[in-house]
């Protein structure tokens, strides 16, 4: 899922294949990410904006390969499961996150494939196009994932679900340009960088990963020139993004 969100076409040359998934799209939404187990819980005020993004239909369009529809519930909730993992993922309009609603026919059933829909071949393709990755760089991965929506209390970063800055810190303004929306996520094994222009600064992200106690457990960040490196145990994130404005750098966790 990290792959098909921070990567966007006709950037830098990005992964072709997760890059036509479309996914990058939703970082225009709020969207707050619960990480549970075995199951991944996104709320959001509209739902029904964002289940197209992810869910595979008949119509084409973007989507997260395998994944499908297996049951709507109330009026805001799609629960859904992951093919070729098993895991489960829900788009709720619950604040809450909960989907205890009573079981409705979904808003668009006919068109989304359910789960008696097997791998299409364009499916399978898709996902070939994933490259393998050691289990330290899918944790890293799946922490920028469940992030995309992390403040700190204390106002010192927030990462702004990678649009805007909540925390309105003066020095840096959007200047509505194209350029923000690159961005591109590249690697295989423990070696993987993530580069992007506009909100959020790198400074962010990486506390988005290590600061306590939100962060990855044993993470740690490190300057390399005016880039992060964020290690867990032999993986390494690179993270070159924006740079906060001199005034507010502070130092990365050694």
């Amino acid at each position: 899922m990290a792959l098909g969100l921070f990567n966007r076409p006709g950037t830098w040359q990005p992964y072709q294949g997760v890059a036509t998934w479309g996914l990058h799209t939703l970082v225009a939404y709020d969207i707050i990410i619960s990480p549970q187990f075995n199951q991944l819980v996104l709320i959001t005020d509209v739902p029904h904006n964002v289940a197209p993004y992810l869910l595979p239909s008949r119509d084409g369009g973007a989507s997260l390969p395998g994944l499908r529809l297996e049951e709507f519930r109330g009026s805001r909730t799609y629960v859904t499961r992951h093919l070729p993992t098993g895991a489960r993922l829900v788009i709720t309009g619950n604040p809450s996150g909960s989907w205890r609603g009573k079981l409705r026919p979904s808003p668009r059933w006919q068109a989304f494939f359910s789960t008696d829909k097997s791998l299409t071949d364009a499916e399978r393709s898709a996902l070939g196009d994933v490259p393998d990755m050691s289990e330290d760089a899918e944790q890293l991965l799946a922490g920028l994932i469940c992030r995309i929506a992390a403040r700190d209390a204390g106002g010192e970063w927030a990462v702004g679900n990678w649009f805007s800055d909540p925390l309105l810190r003066p020095g840096w303004l959007n200047d509505g340009g194209e350029d923000r929306y690159r961005k591109e996520l590249r690697g295989a094994g423990d070696r993987w960088t993530l580069r992007w222009k506009g909100f959020p600064y790198v400074e962010d992200v990486a506390a988005s990963l290590t600061a306590s106690p939100i962060g990855v457990p044993g993470a740690v960040a490190r300057w390399v020139d005016d880039t992060v490196e964020v290690r867990l145990g032999h993986a390494i994130l690179r993270l070159d993004g924006l740079l906060a404005p001199l005034r507010h750098r502070r130092q990365a966790a050694t």
